[in-house]
Formats: structure tokens, C-alpha cells, sequence
């Protein structure tokens, strides 16, 4: 009799498959983690939170810089930074490969994931004074027509 392939899989079948990659994924991300601290070291903490390891593979180590400006002040320490690394115990670093990603900022970014506080939407919060607004007040006066009514529309903003 064939094999009904629609038919439901153990559950212990499927965890096992899982087991298997959930463990390579756990052992990749905390090699990460600790090449990531080893960048911090040799970094610095005000350059390290400006860019992150993003992989390592078959000797090349791939890290995301949050501008170009920041790859390429990474780019000049490329060498001292691969001499770090090995001396740390990573002999089979080969390469290292700096990316310019500005999407990475929203990762690298410790406030990007935090919302803000309950009932507020994220804006500007600054505020108009007073004084302000009777300067804009004391401009409009001698204002054309078209500036004066602009200048009186954000001088009330003040008023609020």
C-alpha cells in the first residue's frame, strides 16, 4: 500500500527536525555574540554601538556599519581589527567585510524598540513661548500680506 503523504506527521518527528536547526541557530547566534563583543573591545563603546557582526562564514566576517562614513573609518582599521580577532582565537578569520547599512540603525538603535510613553504619539514636543510668539506677532505687523497671515497662524501655536 503507498504511503499517503497528506497524512499527519508524528510530533515528535517534526520536533526532532527542529531540535537539530533550533541548536545550529542557538550556537551561530552566541558565536555572534561573542565576535560582537570582541568588536566592542577593540572598538570602543561609542563606535561599537554604530555598527554590529552580521555573520560569519567560511573565514569572512561580515559587519553592518550604520553609515558609509562609519564603514569606512571601519574599513581603515580593517587590519588591526583582524589582528585582534586572531589574537582573540579566531586563527581561520580570513577576511572581514564592512557593509554600509542605514537600515541597520533601527536595530542598533537601544530606543528604536521602546515605545514611547502611554497615550502620547511620538512627535515634537517642544513648546512655543510667549515671548516668541509676540515676536512673530511684532514681525507680522510689518509683514506683506501673504507672510503676515502665516506669521499670525504660528504665533498662536504660543498662545495654546
Amino acid at each position: 500500500m503507498a504511503k499517503d503523504r497528506y497524512a499527519p506527521k508524528p510530533l515528535t518527528d517534526i520536533m526532532a527536525g527542529l531540535n537539530n536547526r533550533l541548536s545550529a541557530y542557538a550556537g551561530k547566534s552566541q558565536a555572534l555574540d561573542k565576535q560582537q563583543v570582541l568588536l566592542k573591545e577593540f572598538l570602543g563603546p561609542k563606535l561599537a554601538e554604530k555598527c554590529r557582526v552580521s555573520n560569519y562564514r567560511d573565514g569572512t566576517l561580515m559587519i553592518e556599519a550604520v553609515s558609509a562614513a562609519i564603514a569606512l573609518k571601519l574599513n581603515y582599521l580593517k587590519m588591526d581589527m583582524q589582528s585582534h580577532f586572531r589574537a582573540a582565537g579566531m586563527a581561520e578569520l580570513g577576511q572581514i567585510k564592512i557593509v554600509a547599512n542605514p537600515q541597520a540603525t533601527a536595530r542598533l538603535s537601544p530606543t528604536a524598540d521602546k515605545p514611547g510613553p502611554a497615550g502620547k504619539a511620538p512627535g515634537n514636543s517642544r513648546k512655543m513661548s510667549q515671548q516668541t510668539s509676540d515676536y512673530l506677532n511684532a514681525i507680522a505687523a510689518s509683514a506683506p500680506p501673504s507672510l503676515k497671515e502665516k506669521l499670525e497662524r504660528l504665533a498662536r501655536h504660543g498662545k495654546k
